[in-house]
């Protein structure tokens, strides 16, 4: 398949993610984290494990993995707050993705720490803690990365799309909602998962949870849809899918246990997979560098 077509089926995915976030975000969001997101952790993760991370030194991925279950498990016990250590896993993957000096990398870390000193513990430091690992991810680097595609492959229907997603997610925070809720009780049971992406939100954007919570379910379905369908849309542009019989049997056995976690108790599947999901942001915090570098000299060569 073409990068053409590819970008044809992303235009028709992104169109039907921005319909159904708009008539029934609550239920969208829902299932597209449950049945969409272990597939993409998953594949996502073995994807990274075949670049070797996109890191400078082997040992750099156990060590990032190593500092998402340290955040996950033991955060709240070591820092005033998590938020501390998202920002430390940043610079370190920072140092990771460019830096192979270790002296280099803790002056650096300890330059950046400084920089922050004055930031750190604040409200709006927490708020984008929490939105670095969730609207960061799905949103802003997913665009990232398809700006970068359509750098690479010269597409007008790639920059197309790319402005399509951000302008669709923005739109989707001022539009009218429709609150519609097709299973009002699954939702209210259950959408306190992700109040505190909610919460931070509302915080950034200096307005009342109550007033944003529609909007940001909104918002939230289609990004996260859509990062996940995007995804799913390229195998034949970065080809996640080419693996070993014996990884694809692990990744399909793993993502129906996960699957069934969900549909048995869904606060149990949320909170085991909880540790797949933020190590998969954690581990492509490189690849979102080397997108950011990718994107710089595909400018550059243009001037």
């Amino acid at each position: 398949m073409n990068v053409l077509s590819v970008d044809k089926i992303n235009l028709l995915l992104l169109l039907f993610a921005f319909g159904v976030s708009y008539v029934i975000p609550f239920e969208l969001l829902l299932l597209s984290y449950a049945f969409l997101g272990p597939l993409h952790y998953l594949t996502e993760i073995s994807w990274l494990h075949d670049r070797q991370y996109f890191t400078a030194l082997p040992k750099d991925p156990w060590l990032l993995t190593g500092g998402s279950f340290i955040l996950l498990f033991a955060g709240a016990a070591i820092f005033p707050s998590a938020a501390e250590l998202v920002w430390l896993l940043l610079l370190f993957a920072f140092c990771a993705t460019f830096v192979r000096s270790w002296a280099k990398r803790v002056i650096i870390m300890a330059l950046g720490l400084l920089l922050l000193a004055p930031f750190l513990g604040s409200t709006a430091s927490y708020a984008a803690a929490v939105l670095i690992p969730t609207v960061m991810h799905v949103y802003i680097f997913t665009v990232l990365f398809m700006i970068l595609g359509a750098l690479k492959s010269k597409s007008t229907l790639g920059y197309i799309n790319s402005g399509l997603f951000l302008l669709g997610g923005i739109a989707l925070l001022f539009l009218p909602q429709s609150n519609v809720q097709i299973f009002p009780d699954y939702v209210a049971a259950h959408y306190d998962f992700f109040g505190s992406i909610a919460d931070a939100f509302g915080q950034i954007l200096l307005l009342p949870g109550d007033v944003v919570l529609p909007a940001i379910a909104s918002f939230l379905a289609f990004a996260y849809t859509y990062h996940y369908l995007n995804w799913f849309s390229k195998t034949s542009v970065i080809e996640w899918h080419a693996v070993t019989w014996e990884r694809a049997a692990i990744i399909g056995l793993l993502y129906g246990i996960s699957v069934g976690l969900y549909l048995y108790d869904y606060a149990l599947g949320f909170i085991v997979l909880l540790s797949l999901s933020f190590l998969h942001v954690v581990l492509e915090f490189p690849l979102n560098f080397r997108s950011m570098q990718g994107i710089y000299h595909s400018v550059k060569k243009r001037r």
